[in-house]
């Protein structure tokens, strides 16, 4: 029988641009107003990253956050993960992280799964973690970052969409604890969704038959727009959400002797795509909305993989009194309906 060994966030932070874009700035380029936004998203207004100011500032921004709150020194970082969608170049954004934290000789690699990114990372790293622990006798400690930069690949003409999207970062370190930590995560996914929530292609390969030809930007110039079929995402983003949760509940009930079930979780931190997603995904669960994370659709938009980690810090979460013990649940969907979610308990010393 495998040994039982407990990893959990000891550190967590975020990073949020200054610049705000609300309601009443939107209604100046696009048809729109702060009621009508308001009354389908929730949203009030969101961050936008300023002139000079890049998706790799957003994620070193918050991961030395994380490291702060951790009380760690960066070299003992052995591993990082990064949730992004919008770092359209290479090196990964992980390696850039890695160089600008000075650190050398750790692993670091990028991770794309949509707005689910940072669970998805959260489990890679968890499991390397593990890992490494069982088959090496070495214990390790891993840096997360949920980052996005939504503004670049946004058409501000383009009324569904620009409304939601906001930048940001959220980051935590992972180590071996003592109690509480992570003890579950579930993640899947339905490509067959793909086409209703996509970005598209910046480059395209012009073939001449004679040989290969340049490859040039697919739309000289213009950049490639998310799109999204709003009212179909919907149905199926309640659905997933809805599954991941009951079903990571699920995945710790186990052969455990004392299963838990949805009326047993504390706090929920969901993405924070919609807030009529989100509420409807709390009244199927049966979980009252005060125990579930809305604050950050309604101050920062949909900031994607950053959404959750940012919520781990967000006053309007972490005023709440989380005691030792307490059942807490992180669940995500996004493109490619690629989904998931971590069910963690609070250890003794809370940070969130």
């Amino acid at each position: 029988m495998l040994p039982e060994l407990k990893f959990g966030y000891v550190g967590a932070g975020a990073y949020l641009p200054d610049k705000v874009l609300t309601n009443d700035d939107l209604a100046t380029i696009v048809d729109t107003d702060d009621e009508w936004i308001r009354r389908r998203t929730g949203i009030r207004e969101r961050r936008i990253l300023a002139e000079g100011e890049s998706i790799l500032d957003m994620a070193v921004g918050a991961a030395r956050a994380a490291i702060a709150d951790a009380d760690i020194d960066a070299s003992e970082i052995t591993d990082i993960r990064v949730g992004v969608n919008t770092w359209a170049r290479f090196p990964s954004l992980a390696t850039q992280v890695q160089a600008a934290l000075g650190l050398e000789g750790c692993s670091a690699a990028d991770v794309s799964a949509g707005c689910a990114g940072f669970v998805y990372a959260v489990e890679e790293a968890y499991n390397k973690l593990y890992v490494e622990r069982i088959r090496d006798h070495r214990a390790g400690t891993a840096l997360i970052v949920g980052v996005d930069g939504l503004s670049h690949i946004t058409n501000w003409q383009d009324r569904s969409t620009c409304v939601l999207l906001g930048d940001g970062a959220g980051a935590v370190v992972m180590r071996e604890v003592d109690s509480g930590g992570i003890l579950a995560i579930r993640t899947s996914a339905e490509g067959r969704h793909g086409q209703l929530l996509y970005c598209e292609s910046a480059l395209e390969a012009q073939w001449d038959p004679s040989g290969p030809g340049p490859f040039n930007h697919a739309t000289q110039g213009v950049r490639p727009y998310l799109h999204m079929d709003g009212r179909k995402v919907y149905g199926v983003a309640v659905k997933t959400m809805v599954e991941e949760a009951c079903g990571v509940i699920d995945i710790f009930n186990r052969d455990n002797p004392s299963p838990i079930g949805v009326e047993d979780i504390g706090f929920v931190y969901p993405h924070q795509a919609n807030l009529r997603i989100i509420e409807k995904v709390a009244a199927r669960l049966e979980i009252p909305l005060d125990r579930v994370y809305t604050n950050g659709i309604e101050c920062f938009g949909n900031t994607s993989t950053a959404s959750i980690p940012i919520g781990y810090v967000d006053p309007a979460a972490r005023e709440r009194a989380a005691v030792a013990g307490d059942y807490e649940i992180d669940v995500a969907f996004g493109s490619g309906f690629a989904s998931g979610a971590i069910l963690r308990q609070v250890g003794s010393t809370p940070t969130s």
